[in-house]
């Protein structure tokens, strides 16, 4: 009986490992049949394309304007919320205090997305 199950998972191992073997022959084989000889088969598959400054793209709007503008606290700052800045909402933190919603606070730096407040 250990004898048969023995050979009968010896023959499934044998099998899984010739179908790897198979599985691997074709993809190598694929691959390699592309019209071009330094595009493979994945090359399909990645974005080669890249959004540019220079060609209008941005990940972000350009908050810098707002960088010493005064505004009122829309949700409390724990250390992170909303602040109304020239009737625009803005998504701020503090430099790690809390700040009590209806507070005033000044802009004291603008790093990209992160804007950073201090209250007055």
């Amino acid at each position: 009986m250990l004898g048969l199950q023995l050979f009968s998972m010896s023959i499934i191992f044998y099998a899984v490992f010739v179908c790897a073997v198979v599985g691997v022959s074709v993809v190598v084989y694929i691959s390699s049949r592309s019209p071009s000889r330094n595009k493979t088969l994945l090359d399909d598959l990645i974005l080669d394309e890249q959004q540019k400054n220079i060609d209008g793209y941005t990940s972000n709007a350009d908050k810098s304007k707002f960088l010493g503008a005064i505004g009122v606290c829309l949700t409390d700052l724990r250390p992170s919320g909303t602040v109304i800045v020239e009737g625009e909402p803005l998504d701020v933190v503090t430099e790690g205090s809390f700040v009590k919603q209806g507070n005033i606070v000044k802009i004291i730096n603008v790093d990209g997305s992160r804007i950073l407040v201090r209250q007055i």
